[in-house]
């Protein structure tokens, strides 16, 4: 049976957002991921509530952040949930968003290092070993757990690109891809990911992948269509987007798109994203659609992708249908 997950950004109020989880789950969804955006609803706060709300499915906080999350208090969250919860927590880590870093005081140099550094550092604090490190994020000096963290919580961590996405596959139990990204370029990511790893002499195999989609369904596909639309729109205004727009082939004016999202005019900049790329970056139509969008990314070799169950009632109604027919 294919996997799927669902994904929230904490936008909505946090009772909504519990209920949907363990609507998702009675559908099929098998991973519920909670992104964190600063200054909205905490992804590890509300894992620990999806645990508590559903029977079988895993949590996710994405992506957690070495500049904002500490190992130690870190280390410690994930452990308690995984000694609550055994099997069922894991953890995705990423740089964030470079904006946020600046309003809380940080200006990240070397993400890729510092992903990596943390990724050593969470492992190594669920040891209980004291743990020294010296970082362009935190500094640890002797550091250490005072419980062993008996069951495996897996670290994802969070692709923006290619260099990213190698990275990932040589340190990482996991690698979690940002949305938007095209099926060739998640097809790419996912080469370079198994490649990463066979660099390090890890088995491919036994790693983990998920992708998160910019998801929308309606009974008529057009306003789902025209929702993707404008949230590519916002996505593109990330230079980090340009890899894989370039990849698609497709003519995106992305300068346009910057611009006019820094003018606070993002119905000017949905202008921008053509048709076709509605359809290479996103998923997006009816319930058939989308299910077949769906499985165009599994094809790749994706283990799970990953869609937001979001919008009015109905809205969320069609997308459990979704879950429901993939996995079904």
């Amino acid at each position: 049976m294919p996997k799927i997950g669902i994904r929230f950004d904490g936008f909505e109020d946090a009772p909504e957002t519990f209920r949907v989880a363990a609507l998702a789950e009675e559908a099929g969804a098998t991973g519920l991921w909670m992104t964190e955006h600063i200054g909205y609803r905490e992804s590890l706060v509300s894992c620990m509530a999806f645990a508590m709300k559903t029977k079988n499915a895993m949590v996710i906080p994405a992506a957690v952040t070495p500049y904002l999350f500490h190992p130690t208090p870190t280390a410690m969250s994930l452990a308690t949930m995984a000694e609550a919860f055994p099997g069922r927590v894991g953890v995705s880590v990423a740089i964030g968003n470079t904006l946020d870093m600046k309003e809380s005081g940080k200006e990240p140099q070397d993400a890729v290092q510092t992903v990596e550094e943390y990724v050593r550092d969470l492992r190594a604090m669920w040891s209980t070993e004291p743990v020294q490190s010296e970082t362009e994020a935190y500094n640890l000096a002797g550091a250490r757990m005072s419980f062993k963290t008996e069951q495996s919580i897996p670290i994802f961590v969070t692709a923006l690109g290619s260099e990213v996405a190698s990275k990932a596959g040589e340190v990482a139990d996991g690698m979690l891809m940002s949305a938007g990204f095209s099926v060739p370029f998640v097809e790419n990511c996912l080469k370079l990911f198994r490649e990463g790893a066979e660099k390090a002499g890890r088995d491919a195999s036994v790693l983990r992948t998920a992708a998160f989609i910019h998801f929308s369904v309606s009974e008529d596909g057009t306003s789902a269509r025209e929702d993707v639309r404008r949230k590519l729109a916002f996505l593109f205004r990330n230079r980090l987007m340009a890899e894989n727009i370039a990849s698609s082939g497709i003519p995106i004016d992305q300068d346009a798109i910057v611009d006019a999202v820094a003018a606070r005019d993002l119905e000017k900049a949905a202008t921008y994203v053509p048709d076709d790329a509605i359809e290479a970056f996103g998923v997006a139509g009816t319930v058939a659609d989308c299910k077949k969008s769906l499985e165009a990314y599994v094809a790749t070799g994706l283990d799970e992708p990953v869609i937001q169950v979001a919008g009015d009632e109905e809205s969320k109604t069609l997308a459990l249908q979704v879950i429901r027919e993939f996995t079904g």
